[in-house]
């Protein structure tokens, strides 16, 4: 076998690629949404949360006791008093108010628009601010008759904990949402870069016809399939590295500004690791892609064909979303085991063996398919448009 033909088959491969601008702005733009999404569940977590340094207005028609003011402070309400409730009402409609109380004897009305995120996130302070004055109520009761509120309160208790019984927190459990996305997408995004570059490396040849011209220089199917299968794994590799260094570069940013990600942690070890799950799931993928597009006659066909591995490769971010339990067998599904196994390393779970068994599954996985297109492209029936 020629190492030089597979070397020039990789240079063109990847020369028709950044030749066209649509092409690599395609390949390459859908990691940047991996730090956009990052940074977009962190305001909608500050949303959910409160901001200390906002303050939300909120109208009244009463008097707040000096017990409701600490309350409202706390909950970064800021209130203000209107003596009728149509000057209430009409300073809500011009939009000085994010949210309203109309009180009624002990009833207290919350009045909010509930299709914007903002107001139904006030709605949610305003409530809390009640329920804590409520309780204060309930607790002078109690003193007033000798009673300790702790007996009467105090009969559970609460802890957040992981599978492994490991202490966590609902931060945690959002942050290792966040992280399951992400890293979905960077897998999303190998599948995304190597079926286009298999679309183009095969089908789009077969339509032209170059792929039946080539064939008559002096280069081997083995040589020019080899190389176009390392030039679609030096593409998903590239797209894949780019999304990990993206995902990790942005939630470092923002666990300076957003508390949810103030618990990720990263070291040299998980970073060598992730790069190294980067490449052996560009590796199997690039083969799957070429193996999906190699049957195609035409571009759209490739396009059609390609379209079931992306399906497939959102399938681990669903099920990150749901919260399904992870088993062994995870670490043998193809491209499942990839996005897991990249959750393990970043949230202080991971288990050696484990990686060994994605790792060592890949490999088999890609030589298995690598045999099998090299014993495909033999046929001209794949090789030329009939």
């Amino acid at each position: 076998m020629n190492k030089n033909n597979i070397f020039i088959t990789i240079k063109k491969e990847l020369r028709s690629v950044f030749r066209d601008k649509k092409t690599i702005i395609m390949i390459l733009a859908f990691p940047l949404m991996i730090g956009v999404l990052i940074f977009l569940y962190g305001f909608m977590d500050t949303e959910m949360v409160g901001d200390d340094n906002n303050k939300y207005k909120v109208g009244i028609n009463y008097t707040p006791t000096e017990v409701e003011q600490v309350y409202i402070k706390e909950m970064q309400l800021e209130t203000k008093e209107y003596h009728s409730d149509e000057a209430l009402k009409e300073a809500y409609d011009n939009g000085e108010l994010e949210a309203y109380i109309l009180k009624e004897n002990d009833t207290y009305t919350i009045y909010i628009d509930d299709s914007d995120m903002t107001a139904t996130t006030v709605g949610t302070l305003v409530e809390s601010y009640l329920s804590s004055y409520n309780k204060y109520l309930g607790d002078l009761y109690l003193y007033q008759n000798n009673i300790d509120p702790e007996v009467v309160y105090d009969n559970i208790q609460i802890e957040f904990k992981n599978v492994d019984g490991e202490e966590t927190s609902s931060t945690a459990l959002m942050l290792t949402m966040v992280m399951g996305i992400a890293f979905s997408y960077i897998i999303i995004s190998i599948s995304l870069a190597t079926i286009n570059m298999a679309t183009s490396a095969i089908a789009t040849e077969k339509e032209n016809g170059t792929l039946e011209t080539i064939l008559t220089l002096p280069i081997t199917t083995n040589e020019l399939i080899i190389g176009k299968y390392l030039a679609t794994v030096i593409i998903g590799l590239c797209s894949s590295i780019m999304g990990f260094i993206i995902t990790l570069v942005s939630i470092k940013i923002a666990s300076l500004k957003f508390e949810i990600y103030k618990e990720f942690t990263m070291n040299f070890p998980t970073i060598a690791l992730g790069v190294l799950i980067c490449f052996v799931a560009s590796c199997l993928i690039a083969g799957l892609a070429i193996a999906a597009t190699s049957s195609s006659k035409s571009y759209k066909e490739a396009q059609a064909a390609g379209q079931t591995l992306e399906i497939i490769s959102m399938i681990p971010m669903f099920i990150q979303v749901l919260d399904v339990n992870t088993t062994t067998y995870f670490y043998f599904i193809p491209i499942l085991s990839h996005t897991t196994i990249l959750m393990d390393l970043y949230s202080n779970n991971i288990n050696y063996m484990n990686l060994l068994y994605t790792i060592i599954s890949t490999i088999i996985y890609t030589v298995i398919i690598l045999k099998f297109l090299l014993t495909k492209f033999k046929s001209e029936k794949v090789l030329f448009q009939s």
